[in-house]
């Protein structure tokens, strides 16, 4: 179990330094799926801490690193939104519920191509039989 969650933590850690918001966005899906491979009831109590306090710290820097992804593609933001809204939901609202600052940086980040998305789901809407 260590091994996995040194693996996890590895790509954790590739994300938060990434530049690039796709290869970013693919480190942290890698992370959450070693985690999610894990059986928390083969885990000692130790490594059930680490695991969710691993999820926590870098939930809680993606959040942080959100307000400078500002020109993302929108199909990164899809990854990115997928990541926040399914497998980092329970993190993410645990945080921004806490934290002003990261629920700003939040807000600002879904909002990003929210308006652009509307449109497109409304003029497919529009044009469905």
């Amino acid at each position: 179990m260590k091994e996995e969650i040194g693996s996890a933590r590895a790509f954790f850690e590739k994300a938060e330094r990434e530049a690039d918001p796709e290869r970013k966005a693919h480190a942290l899906e890698e992370a959450l799926a070693i985690l999610a491979a894990l059986d928390p009831d083969e885990m000692s109590e130790s490594e059930r801490t680490l695991m969710g306090n691993l999820r926590l710290a870098h939930t809680r820097r993606l959040l942080v690193q959100l307000v400078g992804l500002q020109s993302v593609s929108m199909d990164a933001w899809f990854e990115y939104v997928g990541l926040l809204f399914g497998d980092l939901s329970p993190e993410v609202e645990r945080l921004i519920e806490k934290d002003a600052a990261l629920r700003e940086n939040y807000a600002k980040f879904t909002g990003l191509w929210g308006g652009e998305l509307a449109k497109i789901l409304r003029t497919q809407q529009r044009n469905a039989p």
